[in-house]
């Protein structure tokens, strides 16, 4: 097998930030990102996938969990243990956000959608 290397610039704080964290794990810098890279090519993850997101009460505990559960089947974890708190700021941030993006595409009505800039071009 013939090897090669890549190279990356980090910032200086960045190099003291991943030298001490190596040191710490017990690894080479060299290794990490061996690892890291070869983890990310190992399960590549499409672009877009379709699903839906899932959030579950826990009443013991008083927190919810969010998933998104792929037509796949498979139930992808994005968080656990999620207080209401924060999912109700979620909530609030989430709706400044489309009201954001309404207002910046024109939309006016509650049931409009978007459509496709290509179309207004044939008139």
């Amino acid at each position: 097998m013939e090897f090669g290397s890549i190279s990356t610039k980090l910032s200086r704080e960045e190099i003291t930030f991943l030298k001490s964290f190596c040191e710490r794990k017990g690894v080479t810098p060299s290794a990490l990102i061996r690892s890291l890279i070869q983890r990310e090519l190992e399960f590549p993850i499409p672009q877009n996938v379709a699903g839906k997101n899932k959030i579950h009460y826990n009443k013991e505990r008083d927190t919810f969990s969010w998933f998104v559960e792929l037509d796949s089947g498979k139930d992808m974890e994005v968080m656990r243990d999620v207080s209401p708190r924060f999912l109700e700021d979620l909530h609030d941030v989430i709706l400044m956000g489309l009201d954001e993006r309404s207002a910046f595409i024109g939309k006016n009505k509650k049931d409009s959608v978007p459509v496709p800039s290509g179309i207004l071009k044939r008139e």
